[in-house]
């Protein structure tokens, strides 16, 4: 593989020795980093909450098709991102392996989301299925051109064990913002366009689609100025053969183990919001513009409760935040079986606070995880490869994301779901599926990350005390 010196891991882009996390200095690299996560969000949230119900709903494709071609395209990236991870490794650049990507990713991003939404009305099915396929695939590869080289970031950008929380706080915040409006925004703006303004379904989407993506560019492309001052490294100098280096990575246990925990509860989030438009329109019938009520009282759940999981993260760590959090959501997932046409907003509102509490709590501590299980592997190897940690990370949020597409998709059709008929009139095994999918399954998901993080011991002692187990020369 890779041959080469590793720069330096306190030397800054200017040469200057990086000391302690420094609040007044290091605060705007962590804005400036973080500022990319709005764009990440904005992305994966709006494509889990409109991308099947626009397929299903707008273009009237079967609800098994529909979920099959956003999972082929997931599939796709089992090969695109541990390959990026290894290209952002691999590159030299003046602006350091990671940051040249953001900028091209962050323009990609940006076109091919509204160029998904912008679908012309194409009679010929198999025409339509193959464009829809060719839009996600290029969807799928601008995000991971970004998204891998940027999760790559943090292990190099800070060593200390508690300030990357305080890092990926910031990221939570964002996150925050995203979610609300890829969650809430996104059905609004949907709702306006056609409710008030009289556009048909497909001009709605597609609208909704350019002013998205014109957000998400905006966001990552911020994150490349605003991460010029921060910190990087080179790649490796090693002899490993990559079956060697691969017996490395898999001997990571921490690794394995998170990778299972974010598995888990990414398809948790995944499946709620997937089915997210189905269980308002078809369980609640109501019109998907109440979706911002609860969009703001989750977002301010979340953002209150950041300082919050702050603080218990640095009196217990990082383990004990997913644990409570993830039992909090475990129990408020299974509220939604109490829903229904007569629930008051109050209600619907009051869940969306108690979820936006315990999903900060989620978001921060898996998060905050992503780079101990970078550094544990650098101290145990000497090997640095951030970015292939990165790859199969992003590759896991991907195949959540595609597995919950085609397990929803595939189990409306089972359950006799008809994309033909409105509100009120659908069978009741198709409105038992939607329930299943907003409610039983995300429940089984959080059960899952729980018996997992029982194994989990990548605690701030063991990460200082990693000892070498390979001389990577």
């Amino acid at each position: 593989m890779n041959r080469s010196e590793p720069r330096s891991a306190s030397t800054l882009p200017d040469g200057r020795v990086a000391g302690p996390a420094s609040r007044r200095r290091i605060e705007p690299v962590h804005l400036g980093w973080s500022i990319g996560t709005l764009g990440v969000s904005l992305q994966l949230n709006t494509f889990n909450v409109a991308t099947l119900f626009f397929l299903v709903t707008v273009l009237k494709i079967e609800p098994l098709i529909a979920g099959a071609l956003i999972t082929g395209s997931k599939l796709y990236d089992a090969f695109t991102d541990p390959l990026m991870g290894a290209i952002s490794d691999r590159t030299r650049s003046r602006w350091g392996r990671r940051r040249p990507y953001l900028m091209l990713g962050g323009l990609g991003c940006g076109v091919t989301f509204a160029l998904l939404f912008a679908i012309p009305p194409i009679p010929d099915q198999m025409l339509l299925y193959l464009y829809v396929a060719g839009a996600l695939v290029l969807l799928s590869t601008a995000y991971t051109v970004f998204n891998v080289p940027y999760l790559a970031m943090p292990a190099e950008m800070i060593d200390d064990y508690h300030e990357r929380s305080v890092l990926m706080s910031y990221r939570v915040f964002l996150i925050s913002i995203g979610t609300f409006i890829g969650v809430s925004g996104t059905p609004a703006l949907v709702a306006y366009f056609q409710d008030h303004l009289g556009q048909s379904p497909n001009l709605a989407y597609r609208n909704m689609g350019l002013i998205i993506g014109v957000m998400m560019t905006a966001a990552m492309v911020a994150a490349f100025f605003g991460t010029r001052q921060a910190r990087f490294t080179e790649r490796t100098r090693t002899g490993m053969t990559a079956r060697r280096q691969l017996r490395l990575l898999a001997d990571n246990k921490p690794f394995l183990l998170f990778m299972g925990i974010k598995l888990a509860g990414l398809f948790s989030l995944a499946s709620i919001l997937t089915s997210k438009f189905f269980f308002v329109v078809y369980i609640m019938e109501r019109s998907i513009g109440i979706a911002a009520v609860f969009g703001v009282a989750q977002l301010i759940g979340q953002i209150i409760s950041i300082p919050f999981w702050l603080a218990l993260s640095r009196r217990f760590g990082k383990r004990r935040v997913l644990i409570v959090s993830s039992f909090a959501m475990t129990i408020l997932v299974l509220t939604w079986l109490f829903s229904g046409p007569a629930e008051p907003i109050w209600v619907y509102s009051l869940r969306g606070f108690a979820l936006g509490i315990g999903g900060a709590g989620t978001i921060l501590g898996t998060q905050a995880i992503l780079p101990d299980v970078m550094e544990y592997d650098y101290r145990r190897t000497g090997l640095r490869r951030e970015g292939v940690y990165a790859g199969i990370a992003s590759f896991i949020e991907k195949t959540s994301g595609a597995l919950s597409a085609v397990v929803i998709g595939g189990f409306l059709s089972l359950m006799d779901f008809d994309r033909q008929l409105p509100a009120g009139e659908q069978p009741e095994s198709a409105l038992v599926a939607i329930m299943a999918c907003t409610a039983l399954i995300p429940a089984g998901m959080y059960a899952l990350k729980l018996i997992l993080l029982k194994f989990f011991d990548l605690s701030e002692a063991k990460l200082k005390n990693a000892t070498r187990v390979v001389n990577a020369d």
